[in-house]
């Protein structure tokens, strides 16, 4: 029989008592004052491990090109426009050897700045195959975060559209200074006009090019993509991924136990509608490395919109869809979602966020299918993404994110001191190991060391517990990074922002609940009685003004006397936090 501890786990699990975690692990370490610290109670993968094999993404993506040359591999959703395999593999190869041409060497790395299009798989792969590093960004970004990604990365170009031209060039002119060179651009224009100042994105597929120059130079523990995640705490950091890194979790997730895909064959293909951005690792690995190394069909969509992605259900008959929450809600609540849109269904997989049972019931009610399976995985940037994910066998429990996958390890720590591991039902801070795990953040051995270990476990800065058939569940964060529509917003970004206002002296911001995007940013503001009062009306529209639309301060503005703060000086959001629980909505 499983400890007491675990009933309130599960509580907690589902949503209720959250204000009680905290106090839960405190106490479980007062009713654990003497432990064996050499006794180690790491879960190990319940899968047996897979061989990981040597290639480079791309030589991965390719390796069945043979077997599937004629299946449509990229359909742009809105325009219909198709790229089958064979198309997608020769405009790679001659977007990479135009690259070169061009002069691009070796471990450059190259900006991917594109909502989904078929263009970013044909950027992104033919980048690596030339030997580029892939940083992909967020389209919404402003010119600000623009260019600190730039010049964080090490960026010498970009890939983009013609839309997001003046925020790249206004990206340009705020980098400008002795020693910077400026990037060269790229503009996927398609039928329209082309732009002074950008390469025609066209012209880099020229069937003339010389594609003999593409020498393989690399090995796969050298870096292949560098999203941005803000890790467990502070500002965007650049993740490096290696070739290892990513192929390894691929393969990983390509366990029968908990795969959703089937072999494409001449009278089968499965259709994955490419909703979530490529430019975040889900997106990513999960849907175009994976999908496309499997010969899936990919039907792109820019943005969200709802009647388009309902139709792309529909019409394309999806076969696997992987979600975030607010996809999730969409399909269990709006009125155009019929049983008619999961016929060709057979998983839905949630991730980025965690979904309450209730929400999960909803869309499965939807569906008067008994075929389809929701399941939940977990996962984060720093770990290519995947290291939970529930097995197929599972149809009932929409809680748990499932056991470590192949070749992984995981344990459950105190998060105070993480010598000291903690059993099935017993809460604490979740670390894990495998191959899938980074090879750091890009120039911040600090941050590194403060997040990897020597031996390896990934510090994931949340809250869960384990049962005893290994599966995880997610409980609470102690990293403080807001989860808005499935991004990741950094408080100290937005309080540095905050405080550059002249009328505010100091601020801070924390995640509210939200029920159409999971949390929302709520900033505690103390103004500078020397200068003219702010409104929140200026404070919300100084914000929206230097960051993405998921950024800004949604949940409003609370102006108050002076923040709590510990001896350090560190703000305590926790407190702030629990105070906003107490209250609710008001002020």
């Amino acid at each position: 029989m499983m400890p007491v501890r675990l009933q309130w786990s599960r509580i907690l699990g589902r949503g209720h008592l959250r204000r009680m975690c905290f106090p839960l692990i405190s106490c479980n370490v007062a009713s654990h004052p003497v432990r064996h610290r050499t006794e180690s109670k790491v879960v190990r993968s319940p899968f047996s491990d897979v061989q990981i094999p040597e290639h480079l993404v791309d030589e991965y993506v390719w390796n069945g090109l043979e077997r599937w040359p004629d299946k449509d591999a990229l359909v742009c959703g809105m325009t219909n426009r198709k790229l089958t395999y064979h198309e997608t593999r020769l405009a790679c190869k001659r977007f990479a050897a135009n690259l070169k041409k061009r002069g691009s060497t070796t471990g450059q790395v190259l900006a991917l700045l594109l909502p989904n299009v078929p263009e970013f798989a044909v950027a992104a792969l033919g980048a690596i195959e030339a030997g580029l590093v892939v940083t992909t960004m967020n389209p919404v970004y402003t010119p600000f975060e623009i260019a600190h990604q730039f010049k964080d990365a090490g960026a010498v170009g970009v890939v983009t559209i013609p839309e997001l031209l003046p925020k790249v060039f206004e990206a340009q002119k705020l980098m400008d200074g002795p020693g910077v060179r400026p990037l060269y651009v790229i503009s996927v224009n398609g039928n329209g006009p082309r732009h002074s100042g950008a390469w025609d994105f066209d012209e880099m597929l020229d069937p003339m090019v010389d594609t003999s120059v593409l020498k393989k130079s690399r090995s796969n523990s050298d870096v292949a993509f560098m999203p941005y995640s803000s890790g467990t705490t502070g500002l965007s950091k650049g993740v490096s991924l290696s070739h290892r890194n990513l192929v390894a979790n691929i393969t990983q997730t390509n366990h029968p136990e908990v795969n959703h895909f089937s072999d494409t064959t001449a009278n089968f293909q499965e259709v994955l509608p490419a909703i979530l951005p490529f430019y975040h690792i889900y997106g990513l690995t999960m849907i175009l490395l994976k999908g496309l190394s499997y010969g899936c069909k990919l039907v792109t969509l820019p943005k969200l919109e709802s009647d388009l992605f309902l139709n792309i259900l529909k019409n394309q008959q999806a076969t696997v869809l992987y979600v975030v929450p607010p996809i999730v809600l969409l399909l269990g609540q709006n009125k155009n979602v019929t049983h008619e849109h999961f016929q060709s269904l057979k998983t839905i997989c949630n991730g980025a966020g965690p979904v309450k049972e209730a929400d999960a019931e909803k869309v499965l009610a939807r569906t008067q299918n008994k075929n389809v399976r929701f399941c939940q995985a977990y996962g984060m940037t720093e770990s290519s993404p995947a290291v939970f994910v529930s097995r197929n066998s599972s149809f009932a429990d929409y809680l748990t994110v499932g056991p470590p996958i192949s070749n992984t390890m995981a344990k459950v720590v105190d998060p105070t001191d993480n010598t000291v591991e903690y059993g099935p039902g017993e809460i604490g801070e979740i670390q894990v190991n495998g191959p899938q795990v980074m090879i750091g953040y890009h120039n911040n051995p600090e941050a590194t060391a403060n997040t990897v270990s020597p031996d390896g476990w990934l510090s994931t800065g949340d809250i869960g517990y384990y049962n005893d058939q290994k599966e995880f569940f997610i409980v609470d964060r102690i990293k403080e990074l807001i989860k808005v529509q499935g991004y990741q917003v950094p408080p100290a970004e937005l309080e540095g922002i905050l405080r550059t206002h002249p009328a505010v002296l100091d601020a801070a911001v924390i995640g509210v609940p939200d029920d159409r995007t999971g949390e929302a940013p709520l900033a505690y503001v103390v103004l500078d009685s020397d200068r003219p009062a702010a409104s929140e009306a200026d404070v919300k529209a100084f914000v929206a003004e230097r960051v993405a639309p998921y950024k800004q301060i949604s949940a409003g503005v609370r102006f108050i006397e002076s923040l709590p703060k510990s001896a350090a000086g560190k703000i305590l959001r926790r407190v702030l936090k629990d105070e906003y629980l107490k209250t609710g909505a008001t002020k």
